[in-house]
């Protein structure tokens, strides 16, 4: 008896201390984890594409229905619940041959904790922020423009607005500097999802979203620069505009301590921030007023 419970312990112990190796921080395991992604839905694999997006994952399009009928337009919100439509026989582009079904990943760019992205599929053209959490990539943000059919050519990109979205996201970014929170948000959407990876505790420790909501930004805006005193004519506020089509863009905004990955929506001819996800700038990029 002694034996087995000894024998018993020891194979507890051995399965209790193996650990999943940390995905590595690099564009190549970025592309491999929306790969995984875009096969699997591609495959009927709800459960691998779930377990690729945060369970918080703010994913989103900009609509002109309302309950099938025409309207202005407006931002509708996808949750985590609704990847399970690519499981079901309505979603049927590529379930014999998954491998098969478009996926031209564009990686643009990856940090510490974060990377931007784009994904053209059979049927969407998705632009992704993911995060660096709890070891793996996970897609955290996507602003999703939808085909209107399977197979259909996307939207090519275009230079064509980038003037007005550079414009947005320097308002947003001097707002800062401003102590002006009113700028800040009129720059942003009213559902805007701005958020960063943190970590509780060490050893057991976990990672968690950190947000900060639409109401939220006009407060940050109003407290950002009050001690740090950054000079607005001269504080660093550089763009990189990555790709944008049709009604969505997605840019990187550097700071002074900061910098955002964007996601931005053109809305009844507005461009809004969307989606941000945002890292502090380790110390030897960041800049000391």
């Amino acid at each position: 008896m002694f034996g087995k419970m000894c024998i018993a312990a020891l194979v507890f112990t051995t399965v209790s201390t193996v650990a999943v190796a940390s995905e590595p921080v690099t564009e190549q395991a970025v592309e491999a984890a929306i790969r995984e992604y875009v096969v699997a839905k591609y495959a009927g694999d709800v459960e691998t594409v779930q377990s690729r997006a945060h369970h918080d994952i703010a994913r989103r399009a900009v609509a002109n229905t309302y309950w099938g009928r025409p309207s202005e337009e407006w931002v509708r919100p996808y949750d985590h619940d609704r990847l399970q439509f690519y499981g079901t026989r309505l979603n049927e582009t590529k379930r014999d041959h998954p491998e098969s079904g478009r996926c031209d990943i564009t990686v643009f760019d990856v940090e510490q904790r974060s990377a931007a992205a784009v994904v053209v599929m059979e049927d969407v053209v998705d632009f992704l922020h993911l995060a660096h959490f709890d070891g793996r990539w996970l897609i955290a943000d996507s602003a999703v423009i939808i085909l209107d059919e399977q197979g259909a050519p996307p939207p090519a990109p275009t230079r064509e607005d980038e003037a007005e979205i550079r414009r947005v996201i320097r308002d947003y970014c001097i707002g800062f500097y401003e102590v002006d929170g009113d700028k800040v948000q009129a720059t942003c959407h009213p559902t805007l999802s701005k958020r960063t990876v943190e970590q509780w505790g060490e050893g057991d420790g976990f990672d968690f979203f950190r947000p900060i909501t639409w109401e939220e930004i006009r407060i940050l805006g109003e407290t950002f620069n009050r001690v740090l005193g950054f000079d607005p004519g001269t504080a660093r506020c550089e763009i990189e505009v990555y790709e944008v089509r049709d009604n969505v863009a997605l840019a990187k905004l550097t700071g002074s301590v900061w910098f955002d990955y964007m996601q931005l929506m053109r809305v009844n001819g507005e461009w809004l921030v969307v989606n941000i996800l945002f890292e502090p700038l380790p110390d030897d990029r960041s800049e000391s007023p």
